[in-house]
């Protein structure tokens, strides 16, 4: 009989991998400044050096550092998943969730605002 508990192994030790393949991403992306896009890549290339872990530790209320992923209240996608925000830059953030060892970006927000001002609801 399979022992139960490597099914359900926990990846918060594991290398996040950055899934950017989102319609509306893809989308986004293609429209984007040269300077943003290289801003997008940057913070790509940084997120898939950590694991989950360090990812999370990058958030914090009272001192804003790194990445500050940023769980957005109210936000889930149609599969019930937790909306989060991560810094990209100083104005620049992404709404993205975790699925798995997966970090899905579900849209890019240049003037960072609105990344708290979407319902949510994505069907991932």
């Amino acid at each position: 009989m399979a022992d139960k508990r490597k099914d359900k192994a926990s990846t918060q030790h594991d290398l996040v991998e950055c899934d950017l393949e989102f319609p509306r991403v893809r989308l986004e992306l293609e429209k984007l400044e040269l300077s943003e896009l290289e801003q997008v890549e940057a913070a790509v290339e940084k997120i898939q050096q950590m694991t989950w872990d360090q990812l999370y530790k990058t958030s914090s209320k009272t001192q804003k550092r790194g990445l500050n992923w940023e769980q957005i209240a109210g936000q889930q996608t149609a599969q019930g998943k937790t909306i989060a925000s991560i810094r990209i830059s100083g104005k620049f953030r992404a709404r993205v969730c975790r699925d798995g060892k997966f970090m899905r970006f579900i849209s890019l927000h240049p003037d960072h605002d609105s990344a708290y001002e979407e319902s949510g609801g994505e069907s991932l």
